[in-house]
């Protein structure tokens, strides 16, 4: 089950469109766009960027990213790109349109890091591409089957490397592989995943030199050769630094009111200056429960979860039922970690009979390493419910209800007993409330012909007894398109939303909202979404999900 949350996409009141001047047309159909490179920006810049792949001259580009501005050049698939200061970092999505249709999106990656692109030959040990000033961010491709791309940086004894590649994140068709290779040209560390197939790799220099961060990749989805791919989409971004690096926060949790004391957690950070207090004026304005920060140092933003006020955390040791850490009541978050292979966190809080309870673990949703099995014991204890990760939901999701009153204890621990520095969790603990899933099973551009109707399915799953009257309303529908309100059965399931065109609907191209409209109160509009990937999900990134599905209204035949 995915992770609910309120209003999940507030749509950009300034949506981006960049017009592609021209005037012959070399082909008639739907346009793809296949990569964008580079594939990123810093903020603050600007540069020239190539699309790849069938775009004719009447294509223009559509961004949701407020601040990044795309103008065309003159010439076939290329635009200015701005970022402006007040852009947002992260991943955000390109779409090619035309009077024909709409492409798939692209990711493009806005960082905070000075950006450089890649300078072919780099491919033979020992004349990598030299790489003077860091942190940096290098835009390149694998641009051949067989490519093999390398970086070189000069480290002191005892200096440390930091590597992080965006390529699965930015949908490149590749599980890269990295390698560090000493001064002697020898493989000194390989690193093949991180969070998802895209690697990060530290490494510390045990003697002055030149080290090379050395780059190549398996086709994803797998083919059934293993040779090393390449091409004009195999894009990808690579952040260097020597540190210090911040990778998460401890707690991974901010309140949305006031000020919250973290710790920051990482490699080649001072022991001194690890605590930071974050003022909830930084947490971007958004309904989201997961949000992203900048956090100086880190090579992208930082994933945390938004929480009404200040996470407790766990108090070790807390491995046995007698040491739980007590959950006072009102507690709503919980923060822990599990440090090593027997490490197991409990915590226990006081229930009355009949009281419903939800734990929502949040841990590889936010970038961290846990991947965890949740239980609830009662005060017999037994296990009332076990959860772990499952479908598209990467973290658990327990829910029980008290069948006496007494101690009820949530027990966390790794599925295949590992543990470390960033295993941390936050757990999002509370009644288990009436709530409601909204999910589009067809993420593919709706083609609407004037004066004809589209049907778009839209699943609705009410959850904990949710029983109140609601409506699917579609916002975004351009002039000549209307969708009547369709009452939602109180037991959910697939509703069938009609998209009208009249006789004289202008041709257009316009991103829609499905939203769930609550007829009393409370007023909470949930807006339906779907999974960016159609494959198998290999890990998470800064964004798995979106809301827009695309409306095209053709030319009147």
């Amino acid at each position: 089950m995915k992770p609910l949350t309120r209003l999940r996409h507030v749509w950009p009141h300034r949506l981006l469109l960049s017009m592609a001047l021209g005037t012959g047309v070399l082909w008639a159909e739907a346009p793809k766009l296949e990569a964008l490179f580079p594939a990123g920006g810093q903020i603050g810049s600007s540069f020239t960027l190539a699309a790849t792949g069938k775009l004719d001259d009447t294509v223009r580009l559509w961004t949701d990213a407020p601040g990044l501005y795309l103008t065309p050049t003159g010439k076939k698939r290329e635009w200015q790109v701005t970022v402006s200061p007040q852009a947002r970092p992260g991943l955000h999505h390109i779409v090619a349109l035309n009077a024909d249709g709409i492409s798939d999106p692209r990711v493009f990656s806005i960082g905070q890091h000075p950006e450089i692109t890649e300078a072919e030959p780099n491919d033979m040990v020992g004349k990598g591409q030299a790489v003077a000033k860091l942190p940096t961010c290098v835009n390149a491709r694998l641009d051949k089957s067989g490519d093999v791309d390398g970086y070189t940086v000069t480290l002191k004894t005892g200096q440390t490397l930091h590597a992080l590649v965006e390529a699965y994140a930015l949908g490149s068709p590749v599980d890269v592989m990295a390698h560090v290779l000493d001064p002697a040209g020898l493989r000194v560390l390989t690193v093949s995943d991180g969070r998802n197939l895209d690697p990060r790799l530290v490494y510390t220099a045990p003697k002055d030199g030149d080290y090379t961060v050395q780059l190549a990749g398996f086709a994803h989805p797998p083919l059934a050769d293993v040779r090393f791919t390449g091409g004009p989409t195999v894009v990808y971004r690579l952040h260097l630094s020597t540190g210090p690096v911040v990778t998460h926060l401890h707690p991974a949790a901010l309140a949305t009111r006031g000020k919250t004391e973290v710790t920051q957690m990482g490699s080649g950070l001072d022991a001194k200056k690890l605590g930071l207090t974050v003022d909830a004026t930084t947490l971007p304005n958004s309904s989201d429960k997961v949000r992203q920060i900048l956090v100086a140092g880190a090579l992208q933003p930082i994933q945390v979860l938004a929480v009404e006020k200040p996470a407790l955390m766990e108090k070790e040791p807390n491995n046995t039922t007698a040491q739980a850490t007590p959950v006072p009541t009102g507690t709503l978050t919980l923060a822990g970690g599990i440090a090593d292979k027997a490490d197991v966190d409990r915590y226990s809080l006081i229930l009355k009979k009949g009281e419903k309870g939800q734990a929502r673990l949040y841990s590889r949703q936010l970038g961290l390493s846990l991947d965890a099995t949740l239980r609830i014991e009662g005060p017999d204890g037994k296990v009332l419910a076990t959860a772990v990760d499952q479908g598209e939901q990467p973290d658990p999701n327990a829910t029980w209800t008290a069948a006496a009153d007494g101690a009820y204890q949530i027990i966390v621990e790794d599925q295949f007993h590992q543990g470390g520095p960033n295993h941390h969790y936050v757990i999002d603990l509370s009644p288990a409330a009436p709530d409601v899933a909204v999910t589009l099973p067809e993420r593919k551009p709706i083609a609407l012909a004037p004066g004809k109707t589209a049907v778009v399915k839209v699943n609705v799953k009410p959850l904990n007894g949710y029983k109140q009257t609601t409506v699917l309303r579609v916002s975004g529908l351009p002039p000549g398109v209307a969708a009547a309100e369709v009452p939602v059965p109180e037991k959910g399931g697939d509703v069938e939303v009609k998209l009208v065109a009249a006789t004289n609907a202008e041709p257009s191209q316009s991103p829609l909202l499905f939203q769930l409209w609550p007829l009393q109160e409370p007023m909470t509009t949930v807006t339906a979404d779907y999974p960016l990937r159609n494959e198998d999900v290999r890990g998470t990134t800064l964004r798995d999900r979106n809301s827009a599905v695309w409306l095209l209204v053709e030319k009147k035949k």
